[in-house]
């Protein structure tokens, strides 16, 4: 059985993903200009979003881009979480499997919505990005996580929807579900070596902790 569950926020816990990029969109479209396409989009997630940031600071100027994410950080409160990691997050808290978040995002931009949604009563740790030198696909957001768990990587299961988020977790020694989400579901996975995809809280738990013999 595996001994502790590190889990992706934005996307995984609740698909913040199709939010921002509507947001986005919306800013973009109601000040003339054109929109940014799902492909393009899909490359900014899990990661930094460097460019995606560039793009948007070029295009409206510094203070319209940071109203983009105010009101993305604002209303993802509204948003409902995940039910099947809801389910996941249960169980392993009936089970007193330690778990974690290690997230792309601020600290500070996750805890109105980290907090609406009850997740103190499940999260032992968050790191984010005030807490780490980069971010994913670099490994160190989940090398801190199960550090501060302490823990092995390889005792440890991470829940992920991106290739960015996947591939850090996978480098960091970690195990990997991922569940992707109407953003991710065309991201080229197929070169990561994965342990599940788009799998149900029931079969994760029968399959990885339910098991003899598993971690």
């Amino acid at each position: 059985m595996y001994r502790a569950v590190v889990f992706d926020f934005d996307g995984t816990i609740i698909d913040t993903e199709q939010h921002l990029f509507q947001i986005i969109n919306n800013h973009l479209t109601g000040n003339g200009l054109d929109p940014i396409s799902v492909d393009y989009y899909r490359q900014s997630i899990g990661g930094a979003a460097t460019e995606l940031h560039n793009y948007l600071e070029a295009q409206l100027g510094l203070e319209k881009k940071s109203a983009i994410y105010q009101e993305h950080n604002e209303t993802s409160v509204n948003l409902p979480i995940n039910k099947e990691v809801e389910a996941l997050m249960k169980y392993c808290k009936q089970r007193h499997i330690p778990m974690a978040i290690a997230t792309s995002s601020y600290r500070k931009d996750i805890e109105p919505t980290f907090k609406r949604l009850g997740l103190e009563q499940y999260m032992d740790i968050i790191v984010g990005r005030e807490d780490v030198d980069e971010v994913k696909p670099n490994p160190e957001l989940y090398l801190t996580a199960v550090q501060q768990l302490n823990y092995n990587p390889v005792n440890c299961l991470a829940i992920e929807d991106s290739v960015n988020g996947a591939t850090a977790a996978i480098n960091a020694g970690l195990d990997v579900i991922i569940n992707t989400n109407r953003m991710t579901e065309l991201q080229p996975f197929q070169t990561l070596n994965f342990t599940a995809k788009d799998v149900t809280a029931n079969e994760i738990i029968e399959h990885y902790f339910e098991q003899r013999g598993s971690k």
